[in-house]
Protein backbone atom coordinates (compact mmCIF):
# COMPACT_ATOMS: atom_id res chain seq x y z
CA UNK A 1 0.00 0.00 0.00
CA UNK A 2 1.27 3.52 -1.28
CA UNK A 3 0.63 6.59 0.40
CA UNK A 4 -1.13 8.89 -2.25
CA UNK A 5 -1.70 12.91 -0.54
CA UNK A 6 -5.47 13.59 -1.79
CA UNK A 7 -4.32 17.37 -2.00
CA UNK A 8 -1.78 16.53 -4.31
CA UNK A 9 -2.40 18.80 -6.84
CA UNK A 10 -2.87 21.61 -4.66
CA UNK A 11 0.55 20.82 -3.71
CA UNK A 12 1.99 21.17 -7.15
CA UNK A 13 0.04 24.47 -7.81
CA UNK A 14 1.21 26.12 -4.87
CA UNK A 15 4.57 24.67 -5.66
CA UNK A 16 4.51 26.46 -8.83
CA UNK A 17 2.49 29.75 -7.33
CA UNK A 18 5.67 30.33 -5.10
CA UNK A 19 8.42 29.67 -8.17
CA UNK A 20 6.23 32.25 -9.85
CA UNK A 21 6.12 34.84 -7.68
CA UNK A 22 10.33 34.09 -6.86
CA UNK A 23 10.30 35.03 -10.47
CA UNK A 24 8.29 38.13 -10.35
CA UNK A 25 10.33 39.10 -7.28
CA UNK A 26 13.37 39.05 -8.70
CA UNK A 27 12.41 40.63 -12.08
CA UNK A 28 11.34 43.53 -9.63
CA UNK A 29 14.74 44.06 -7.86
CA UNK A 30 16.47 43.71 -11.64
CA UNK A 31 13.87 46.43 -12.46
CA UNK A 32 15.00 48.38 -9.42
CA UNK A 33 19.20 47.92 -9.97
CA UNK A 34 18.66 49.15 -13.57
CA UNK A 35 17.05 52.52 -12.55
CA UNK A 36 19.75 52.69 -9.86
CA UNK A 37 22.66 51.90 -12.40
CA UNK A 38 21.27 54.82 -14.42
CA UNK A 39 20.00 57.08 -11.87
CA UNK A 40 24.30 56.90 -10.98
CA UNK A 41 25.18 57.27 -14.43
CA UNK A 42 23.19 60.22 -15.19
CA UNK A 43 24.28 61.86 -11.52
CA UNK A 44 28.30 61.11 -12.85
CA UNK A 45 27.12 62.74 -16.23
CA UNK A 46 25.68 65.68 -14.41
CA UNK A 47 28.58 66.16 -11.94
CA UNK A 48 30.80 66.13 -15.62
CA UNK A 49 28.91 69.29 -16.51
CA UNK A 50 28.64 70.70 -13.60
CA UNK A 51 32.79 70.56 -12.88
CA UNK A 52 32.87 72.01 -16.39
CA UNK A 53 31.49 74.58 -16.04
CA UNK A 54 33.60 75.46 -13.64
CA UNK A 55 36.28 75.96 -16.32
CA UNK A 56 37.46 79.53 -17.65
CA UNK A 57 36.02 78.89 -21.08
CA UNK A 58 34.43 82.04 -22.82
CA UNK A 59 30.77 80.86 -24.06
CA UNK A 60 28.49 82.96 -25.80
CA UNK A 61 24.71 83.12 -24.76
CA UNK A 62 23.65 80.67 -27.39
CA UNK A 63 25.51 78.30 -25.82
CA UNK A 64 25.24 79.12 -21.58
CA UNK A 65 21.06 78.37 -23.02
CA UNK A 66 21.59 75.29 -24.41
CA UNK A 67 23.73 74.24 -21.69
CA UNK A 68 21.29 75.32 -19.24
CA UNK A 69 18.29 73.85 -21.13
CA UNK A 70 20.73 70.66 -21.17
CA UNK A 71 21.43 70.87 -17.54
CA UNK A 72 17.24 71.09 -16.64
CA UNK A 73 16.67 67.88 -18.78
CA UNK A 74 19.03 65.98 -17.07
CA UNK A 75 17.36 67.18 -13.82
CA UNK A 76 13.56 66.42 -14.78
CA UNK A 77 15.18 63.02 -15.61
CA UNK A 78 16.88 62.30 -12.51
CA UNK A 79 13.76 63.47 -10.79
CA UNK A 80 11.18 60.62 -13.30
CA UNK A 81 14.25 58.61 -11.99
CA UNK A 82 13.80 58.90 -8.68
CA UNK A 83 10.02 58.40 -8.78
CA UNK A 84 10.18 55.54 -10.72
CA UNK A 85 12.40 53.76 -8.50
CA UNK A 86 9.77 54.43 -5.77
CA UNK A 87 7.64 52.87 -7.52
CA UNK A 88 10.01 50.47 -8.28
CA UNK A 89 10.38 49.64 -4.50
CA UNK A 90 6.38 49.45 -3.62
CA UNK A 91 6.88 46.88 -6.53
CA UNK A 92 8.96 45.38 -4.99
CA UNK A 93 7.70 45.12 -1.72
CA UNK A 94 4.38 44.09 -2.46
CA UNK A 95 6.17 40.72 -4.91
CA UNK A 96 8.18 40.13 -1.54
CA UNK A 97 4.31 39.80 0.24
CA UNK A 98 2.81 38.36 -2.70
CA UNK A 99 6.02 35.64 -2.12
CA UNK A 100 5.93 35.27 1.59
CA UNK A 101 1.97 34.36 1.06
CA UNK A 102 2.47 32.25 -1.24
CA UNK A 103 5.61 30.33 0.84
CA UNK A 104 2.71 30.38 3.87
CA UNK A 105 0.07 28.52 1.74
CA UNK A 106 2.43 26.29 0.42
CA UNK A 107 3.73 25.33 4.29
CA UNK A 108 0.42 24.93 5.32
CA UNK A 109 -0.58 22.27 2.56
CA UNK A 110 2.79 20.39 3.30
CA UNK A 111 2.03 20.45 6.95
CA UNK A 112 -1.26 18.91 5.92
CA UNK A 113 0.67 16.34 3.75
CA UNK A 114 2.88 15.54 7.28
CA UNK A 115 -0.49 14.58 9.16
CA UNK A 116 -2.08 12.96 6.65
CA UNK A 117 1.07 11.08 5.91
CA UNK A 118 1.88 10.24 10.01
CA UNK A 119 -1.89 9.27 9.99
CA UNK A 120 -1.44 6.63 6.97
CA UNK A 121 1.62 5.50 8.60
CA UNK A 122 0.11 5.14 11.99
CA UNK A 123 -3.25 3.02 9.94
CA UNK A 124 -0.62 0.44 8.26
CA UNK A 125 1.64 0.11 11.58
CA UNK A 126 -2.40 -0.90 13.12
CA UNK A 127 -3.31 -2.72 10.27
CA UNK A 128 0.42 -4.83 10.75
CA UNK A 129 0.05 -5.27 14.01
CA UNK A 130 -3.81 -6.49 13.54
CA UNK A 131 -2.04 -8.95 11.12
CA UNK A 132 0.49 -10.46 12.94
CA UNK A 133 -1.76 -10.84 16.18
CA UNK A 134 -4.14 -12.76 13.99
CA UNK A 135 -0.76 -14.56 13.06
CA UNK A 136 -0.02 -15.19 16.41
CA UNK A 137 -3.39 -15.90 17.76
CA UNK A 138 -3.65 -18.66 14.72
CA UNK A 139 -0.20 -20.30 15.46
CA UNK A 140 -1.10 -20.50 19.36
CA UNK A 141 -4.34 -22.36 18.82
CA UNK A 142 -2.51 -24.80 16.74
Amino acid sequence: MKFQFSLDSVLKVRNHEQKMKKQKLAEEMAHKQEIIKLREQIKDKLSGYLQDDDSEQIMNVQQVRQKAAHIQQVHEKMKKLSDELGRADLKVSKARKHLADAHKNLHIIEKVKEFEHAAFKENVDREEQKFMDEIATQSYSR
